[in-house]
């Protein structure tokens, strides 16, 4: 039987390819991150919640038959490892309480809500890949790195009036992009990219 090319890529992911498993990686890092981001608020933690993520994908190689039951176990693992982070952090203010209850109810929604989010997460993470090279930047090191204004200037070497009109702009442009696709769609990646969780 002649396979086509994403079962080919399968086959060989779980043949035990590590170029296989890098395809993976690099598909789905950058927006494994944000969504981990939005929920730890922690960049060094969310990084290190990916990383695991992608260890325990490698490990149970064997278990998936498709691309789509890779997707929806990189984003449920994710999310799930922040909600325990969240749980074991010793301080918290009450209003992190409440959005971790939220959190922890929402951890229970069946995997094709799952995979939604991750591909309005993929989508949005997709579209600011096609922004202006700065403006792409500043808003990849400020909402899905974690960046500091005074950080992002040093490493881009502008000044901070800089940063706060490429984030403007590239956030009105994905506001014109998102806002001209289905009114759900719409609303999802305008809270990916309003909510407070993000921009505080």
């Amino acid at each position: 039987m002649i396979m086509n090319k994403q079962d080919h890529l399968m086959y060989n992911f779980r043949a035990g390819s590590q170029i296989a498993f890098r395809h993976f990686m690099k598909q789905h890092l950058h927006a494994l991150t944000f969504h981990a981001y939005r929920l730890c608020r922690n960049k060094e933690v969310s990084e290190e919640i990916v990383a695991d993520t992608f260890s325990k994908l490698w490990q149970r190689k064997d278990n998936f038959d498709n691309e789509t039951s890779i997707k929806s176990f990189l984003y449920i693992t994710t999310r799930n490892a922040c909600l325990d982070y969240i749980r074991s952090a010793q301080q918290r203010t009450s209003s992190q309480s409440v959005e971790l209850e939220e959190d922890l109810i929402l951890q229970d929604i069946d995997p094709l809500t799952h995979l939604i989010h991750a591909e309005l997460i993929q989508s949005l993470v997709n579209e600011i890949n096609r922004l202006p090279q700065r403006q792409g930047d500043v808003f990849r090191m400020t909402y899905l790195d974690g960046f500091t204004t005074d950080e992002i200037c040093t490493r881009l070497g502008i000044t901070p009036n800089a940063v706060f009109v490429a984030k403007k702009k590239a956030t009105a442009k994905l506001r014109k992009v998102f806002s001209e696709r289905e009114l759900f769609t719409c609303l999802i990646i305008i809270q990916l990219l309003y909510n407070e969780r993000v921009l505080h």
